[in-house]
């Protein structure tokens, strides 16, 4: 680990890197040591293009970040793959020169987290795709919107007077999200999901007990989606997840990992969570396309 920070965001700024992910509610996953893990069956150049050319960030509550880090500390093959790499505000962040980041904000804030990624160096020129897994259901609709609009809209330049950023505004932020999510909870199933989810977890689906909850069936999630500025959306319940995308070669190597003996109960649960896209900008659109037209 360096104290030096100017010279690891010296070594960074030589890095071209090509697009970015922001794991939004990340918790303890480690989806970016997976895909550094899959880039190390390649040879060493290639391996570290690939690696420096992927800017990554992880966001969670500071409490959960603080625990992270001190994993990661006492894991060589964790901290290996960072490179150089340093502490912040307070020791609930990371930086490193593998393009790996993890930062602390508040989810349900919108505003902080604009200013936190900003503060951490994110680039919003770059085609970025956002990740969430079961975050948004548990702020209640106007935040979530706050979030999302802030996903697809935010450009990190629009307070800026020069004429140099007004110029950068004028490109189409790439921007998409992958977002797994409980929905459909307005039945007897959904409102019991709710009360379990409450009772036992303490950390209730606010969205989706609210009144009219935004996430009622696919059509109102895809139509939140547009409604907080991305240009289309899709979005699939698990149970067609499992029918239409998978073979039937991949579900029968997946049954056999474990046995399954209530499908019933199985299927009524992966009807209440779903996969959603939404992209805005070309390049997305193009990444996708199969997802957003079948």
């Amino acid at each position: 680990m360096s104290d030096d920070d100017d010279d690891d965001d010296a070594e960074e700024d030589t890095v071209k890197y090509a697009k970015q992910v922001i794991n939004l509610g990340s918790g303890y996953d480690t989806s970016w040591w997976c895909l550094v893990g899959n880039n190390a069956s390649r040879d060493g150049k290639e391996e570290s293009t690939k690696r420096s050319r992927v800017k990554w960030y992880d966001v969670d509550f500071a409490e959960v970040t603080r625990r992270k880090i001190k994993t990661i500390e006492k894991h060589e093959a964790l901290r290996e793959p960072l490179g150089v790499y340093h502490f912040e505000r307070d020791g609930s962040e990371l930086r490193s020169t593998s393009g790996y980041n993890l930062v602390s904000a508040d989810l349900r804030d919108a505003e902080e987290i604009k200013e936190i990624l900003t503060e951490a160096r994110v680039d919003w020129q770059l085609p970025t795709l956002f990740v969430t897994e079961v975050a948004l259901s548990y702020l209640n609709g106007e935040k979530c919107e706050k979030a999302l609009r802030m996903c697809a809209t935010f450009d990190g330049e629009s307070s800026s007077s020069n004429n140099g950023s007004k110029d950068r505004n004028k490109v189409v932020a790439n921007r998409a999200i992958v977002s797994y999510e409980a929905m459909r909870l307005n039945d007897e199933f959904g409102r019991r999901m709710c009360r379990n989810v409450r009772e036992q977890r303490g950390t209730p689906f606010l969205a989706l007990e609210e009144e009219n909850g935004s996430r009622v069936d696919c059509a109102s999630v895809e139509a939140m989606f547009l409604r907080c500025g991305f240009d289309s959306a899709k979005c699939r319940k698990m149970t067609e997840c499992q029918d239409v995308l998978l073979s039937r070669e991949e579900i029968y190597r997946a049954e056999r990992l474990e046995m399954l003996d209530e499908r019933e109960e199985f299927n009524l649960i992966q009807s209440h969570y779903g996969v959603s896209v939404a992209v805005r900008g070309d390049y997305f659109a193009r990444k996708y396309r199969r997802w957003l037209m079948s």
